[in-house]
């Protein structure tokens, strides 16, 4: 159904396209060709009536017998293929060839003898007063040495053979139209079949990814923009089949993360229906648990809404000139009231240089408790943290450095992916969600900045984020 729609389009287009330009082709071409013969006819005719009138002078300045002028006339007539008629100055027929009797004595066309008796050459084509069909005539004057007019020659010449002549470029003309349709046809039918078949494999995939099938693609050899479509439609495949195991994966991951609190938060709450916590210790032991997995719930819905948001672009982040220093110290402070055992040092390599950036207040506040809440998880009990600000005249870069394991070169391009971790069960041990990065990568993207991580296994990780500077 395509191929077929699709061929009768390209074939409509080319007739349409090839039928117009032969038409205007062939009436350009003919009217060029006609005015050719004829106007070469004509100065055949005015050449030829020339060299007559030469002939013709000595007869009629002397006036010589008729009979001699007849027979020099018929001799002409015969060699040229015209009729010639001499003419006396007021018109009137003096001589002719082939038929002296029918034409002796006619007056002809009064226009012709007035130009004839002003000097002038007349050209004419059309039906005369003795000729119904069409023809051309040049009257030409017979003038003495005083410029009088003492006659004139008419020649008379039937256009048919131009007629003929351009009746049989008309066919071939046709005849070359008919052959040009028929061999566009068969072009566009092979050229149909060409376009449409990679695009019926194309609309065959295309259903077969519709139903589920992601691992089909298309074969398309072709070097050209058709070639590219099929690159593009399978690039376009394996997009779609990478984002629904991502989706998969995701899913999987959410419901997992979302599991272990809600088995927690369970089991606890049917312990103390079941009165296991009995004495005030246990009971606020207890609820203590429940308090902190409900925090970890609370925290992973919200940084599931905050990545839902920034990933589909629907999160409205003003960007306004902050001063990066003060949001490091605040968060650092923060963040180093809540771990006893470790101790997060700000490190900056010129004190007091103006490190005002481009972003927002809240957001790169985020930014850096996700940031250091990432380093204190990994860090060793006791070790330091350091945080360290830089920049030069176009940006402003901060970096998070921890005392850890370090991360396996092969795991560094994924830590900003959604849930992944390099150790899922150390990391779920110490209340990672897998979400933080993901989140800070996101919001220093949006904000016009990049991200960037290095580790050396054994020797710790610096993750940070390189934002442009306000003007």
């Amino acid at each position: 159904m395509i191929k077929n729609r699709l061929f009768i389009k390209i074939l409509v287009t080319y007739l349409c396209i090839i039928i117009s330009t032969l038409a205007m082709l062939g009436v350009l071409l003919s009217f060029l060709l006609n005015n050719f013969f004829i106007y070469n006819k004509q100065m055949e005719m005015q050449v030829k009536s020339n060299d007559i009138t030469k002939l013709v002078k000595p007869f009629l300045i002397n006036k010589r017998d008729p009979a001699e002028l007849i027979s020099l006339l018929n001799l002409a007539d015969r060699n040229l293929g015209t009729e010639i008629w001499v003419i006396d100055p007021r018109g009137f027929v003096i001589a002719a060839a082939a038929d002296q009797e029918a034409h002796e004595g006619n007056l002809v066309d009064p226009a012709d003898i007035r130009e004839m008796q002003q000097g002038k050459v007349s050209i004419r084509k059309g039906k005369s007063q003795l000729y119904d069909e069409t023809v051309l005539w040049v009257i030409t004057p017979v003038v003495e040495e005083n410029n009088r007019v003492i006659g004139g020659i008419i020649m008379y010449s039937p256009i048919i053979g131009i007629a003929q002549t351009m009746l049989k470029v008309r066919n071939l003309f046709i005849y070359s139209a008919v052959v040009s349709i028929l061999f566009s046809t068969v072009v566009v039918y092979f050229l149909s079949r060409y376009v449409t078949g990679p695009l019926q494999k194309m609309n065959r995939v295309a259903k077969q990814l519709a139903s589920g099938n992601l691992a089909e693609r298309v074969s398309v050899k072709q070097g050209d923009e058709i070639g590219d479509l099929g690159m593009a439609f399978n690039h376009m495949a394996a997009q779609i089949e990478k984002n629904e195991k991502m989706r998969r994966d995701f899913l999987a991951d959410v419901s997992h993360e979302l599991r272990s609190p809600l088995t927690s938060i369970q089991g606890f709450i049917e312990a103390m229906i079941d009165g296991k916590d009995k004495t005030p210790e246990k009971r606020k032991k207890y609820l203590g648990i429940l308090h902190d997995e409900s925090l970890r719930l609370a925290r992973l819905v919200n940084e599931l809404l905050d990545l839902s948001k920034l990933e589909s672009g629907s999160m409205n982040i003003v960007r306004e000139s902050v001063d990066m220093a003060k949001i490091v110290q605040d968060s650092a402070i923060r963040v180093n009231a809540a771990v006893n055992d470790k101790e997060i040092r700000v490190y900056q390599d010129e004190p007091g240089q103006n490190v005002m950036v481009m972003g927002n207040r809240d957001r790169l506040e985020q930014v850096m408790t996700n940031l250091l809440d990432n380093a204190c998880r990994f860090a060793p009990a006791g070790s330091e943290i350091g945080v360290r600000l830089s920049g030069n005249a176009a940006d402003i870069t901060v970096s998070v450095r921890d005392q850890g394991e370090g991360i396996p070169e092969e795991d560094l391009p994924h830590i900003w992916e959604r849930f992944y971790k390099v150790d899922k069960a150390r990391s779920r041990g110490q209340g990672g969600t897998g979400l933080g990065l993901a989140i800070v990568k996101h919001i220093i993207q949006s904000l016009g900045g990049r991200v960037f991580v290095s580790s050396v296994k054994g020797s710790g990780t610096e993750i940070g984020f390189v934002l442009p500077r306000s003007r």
